[in-house]
């Protein structure tokens, strides 16, 4: 079953796929929660509301992300929804676990696949799987994105210094490994050739295994929940938000995160030397995390804190 149309790539931000699922599945077990009864017109507006004012006035707080290394989402949905219906929080989860079923289907061949399950507080959780990460990776490689509004307030470069450098390191790792003939680089410092999915997962095993790899998946995570969720509230200005008001988020410290995390992924995975030639696939899929963090760690700096991105020092 498809999820709602966003205007927006469906994939970003992640917890708004897995918000808007859980909205359509509802639709279809509004009755058998009891809610056309007990809340008058309040699962018509449900199902009627346009995607941005669904993602506003509904679940824009219902989803976030647990900063774990698993990929986990959390959702304090049922605690809304028993707050229109009879039904008690836990007794939500119990119906929305039976039709929440997975892989769920965000194009025609493309699926994000997760684990879903709840506690006895009526938390609601979502892991994705290692394919989901893959689907997703391919994804953000070269997607467009669209810079709206003003830019944000920038902190100085002294306190940007650590991810101008890590811009600049991106650079110099990719040059290399270019110069090794370990992969082919765009002008842009995208990858080149095959598809990005195809050098990230070989055959049928995930192939990020350290920590490091893991912790700078989940940072970059962050920073397109960020990035997105932002850009899909200037897009819905004209509806108000919760509280009235945007609150602008830290860019400072997202761009000083996503260096700080490749920094680290940089000094305990190897690129080159020795696991070019024991893992190759290992080495060009870890090319294309230092690819991807290279492009968000320049949109950060130039179009939200209006600094510089250097390509070496």
């Amino acid at each position: 079953m498809k999820i709602f149309p966003f205007s927006e790539p469906i994939l970003l931000p992640l917890s708004a796929t897995i918000a808007s699922t859980i909205a359509t599945y509802l639709q279809s077990i509004a009755p058998k929660l009891n809610i056309n009864s007990l809340q008058q017109n309040w699962a018509r507006d449900v199902i009627e509301l346009q995607p941005d004012l669904y993602w506003h006035g509904q679940f824009q707080r219902s989803i976030r992300q647990i900063p774990t290394l698993q990929y986990q989402y959390v959702s304090t949905i049922a605690h809304q929804l028993a707050a229109k219906s009879a039904l008690t929080p836990l007794e939500i989860c119990q119906n929305l676990d039976i039709s929440i079923p997975t892989p769920i289907v965000v194009e025609k061949s493309v699926q994000i696949e997760l684990n879903c399950w709840y506690n006895e507080a009526s938390y609601i959780y979502f892991q994705l799987a290692p394919k989901s990460i893959e689907i997703w990776l391919n994804y953000i490689h070269d997607l467009p994105i669209e810079r709206l509004g003003e830019t944000g307030t920038s902190a100085g470069t002294g306190s940007l210094d650590l991810a101008i450098y890590a811009h600049a390191r991106c650079c110099s790792r990719l040059k290399l490994a270019a110069a090794e003939k370990l992969v082919r680089v765009t002008a842009d410092w995208l990858l080149d050739g095959a598809p990005v999915k195809n050098r990230l997962r070989p055959a049928s095993n995930y192939i990020f295994e350290h920590p490091a790899e893991h912790q700078l998946i989940q940072t970059l995570m962050a920073v397109l929940e960020v990035i997105y969720s932002d850009n899909w509230q200037l897009k819905c200005s004209q509806v108000e938000t919760f509280n009235g008001h945007r609150r602008s988020p830290n860019w400072t410290k997202l761009t000083i995160d996503l260096a700080q995390s490749w920094l680290e992924f940089d000094r305990r995975c190897q690129i080159l030397g020795e696991i070019k030639h024991q893992n190759p696939q290992l080495a060009i899929a870890r090319c294309g995390l230092t690819a991807i963090s290279r492009r968000y760690l320049q949109v950060l700096l130039e179009d939200y804190l209006s600094v510089g991105a250097v390509v070496e020092l």
